[in-house]
């Protein structure tokens, strides 16, 4: 009878070691450092200040819709479960939408947050596919909700950073 110990051992001590190799060349490399997220969040909290300010002195008289509060709330939670700030904001609910109102907005100020949340993006998260009303009113109540709902999300995610420090 011949004996599969040596080799079995060897070739288990393989499969380990290249595992433990391929595992580390597929943890996600592009993840900003906590410093980084900081300043990322204000970056953040800026641009959708001013872009808010500009699109409602733009839009006068537009109303948030309900509707779409309620369920943009329920799309787009403001934080992920990661319970340490400022690394908990959920920036991959918010990207999609950011994409699908870039065109209809022409504005410096969404492509600056459009970059910010790709950096703040997990790397193996799926996008989801965003329609955007086609009647133009509805299209702006749209766009006020998200941009709205975005704002007070990083206002909540400051006020957690700064009770944090």
């Amino acid at each position: 009878m011949v004996s599969h110990t040596g080799s079995t051992r060897v070739a288990l001590f393989l499969l380990c070691c290249m595992g433990s190799l391929m595992s580390s060349h597929m943890a996600p490399t592009n993840q900003p450092q906590p410093e980084d997220i900081g300043a990322i969040i204000t970056e953040l909290w800026n641009s959708s200040k001013k872009l808010l300010e500009d699109y409602q002195k733009k839009e006068t008289g537009v109303p948030e819709s309900t509707d779409y509060s309620l369920r943009i709330q329920t799309l787009l939670p403001c934080f992920t479960s990661d319970s340490q700030p400022p690394s908990n904001i959920n920036s991959s609910t918010f990207l999609p939408y950011f994409k699908a109102i870039k065109p209809l907005l022409n504005n410096s100020e969404v492509q600056e947050i459009i970059e910010q949340l790709d950096k703040l993006k997990l790397q193996n998260a799926s996008e989801t596919e965003v329609s955007v009303p086609t009647d133009t009113f509805e299209c702006k109540r749209f766009i006020l909700t998200i941009l709205r709902q975005f704002s007070e999300c990083l206002e909540r995610v400051k006020s957690l950073n700064s009770g944090a420090e």
